[in-house]
């Protein structure tokens, strides 16, 4: 199962509700809270900027998808 499409998701900004759609080739989803308080925007860039295209092909294994989706965030995609 590959992903395929990853969105964020804002919902009254100031109210910090900040969610990822993450769906795969067969068509199934998930939904996750990404919510920090006051900072909503800022997530949603991050999430955007950083976490989708790290998500955007990569297939199941989620905990090791997990954190190397971490360290490739934090590092700017550098290995380390």
């Amino acid at each position: 199962m590959k992903i395929t499409d990853a969105k964020v998701i804002v919902c009254s900004p100031g109210r910090n509700f900040v969610t990822l759609k993450v769906t795969t080739e067969d068509g199934i989803y998930g939904l996750g809270d990404a919510t920090v308080n006051g900072r909503e925007l800022a997530v949603a860039s991050y999430l955007s900027d950083h976490v989708i295209p790290l998500l955007i092909g990569a297939t199941r294994g989620a905990s090791k998808t997990s954190g190397s989706i971490s360290t490739k965030a934090r590092t700017g995609g550098a290995a380390r």
